[in-house]
């Protein structure tokens, strides 16, 4: 049997990923958020008063680029870091009244560009990928 890069089902899900956060990256980019900022956004939303070390863990990215994102969108005034009443060694980070603003702007948009895709599948289609999804991510994520 031959090796096919093409039919290997970890690179066809990489570039599908890949293709698919480029495309989505329409929604925030109008905002001039970067791909990290985006997601570190997000979390700190869904999850105020993170550690830096959280939102790695939250948005499966790397320590330099969390602190990259977050020194960035301190400097833009959407968050605040200050440091933890039980660990003064963890600095937690909370969405300021604008960055709040901007990621209640920019969810209902990602839902609708989330809708726009999931409707190339029917019903049947959809539940079976989610599904998958939700199988294979419990065998690597915790």
């Amino acid at each position: 049997m031959a090796f096919d890069i093409n039919e290997f089902l970890p690179y066809r899900m990489v570039r599908l990923a890949n293709a698919m956060s480029e495309a989505f990256s329409e929604v925030y980019e109008q905002a001039g958020l970067t791909i990290p900022q985006w997601r570190v956004l997000v979390h700190l939303a869904q999850h105020p008063g993170a550690t830096a070390k959280q939102l790695c863990d939250l948005a499966s990215m790397d320590k330099s680029t969390v602190s990259r994102a977050i020194k960035q969108l301190q400097q833009q005034g959407m968050l605040v870091a200050q440091q933890s009443e039980a660990d003064k060694r963890a600095t937690e980070m909370t969405l300021t009244e604008q960055g709040t603003v901007l990621y209640e702007t920019l969810t209902p948009e990602a839902l609708v560009w989330e809708s726009k895709l999931l409707s190339e599948l029917n019903p049947d289609e959809k539940q079976a990928l989610l599904a998958t999804m939700k199988k294979l991510e419990g065998r690597f994520l915790l």
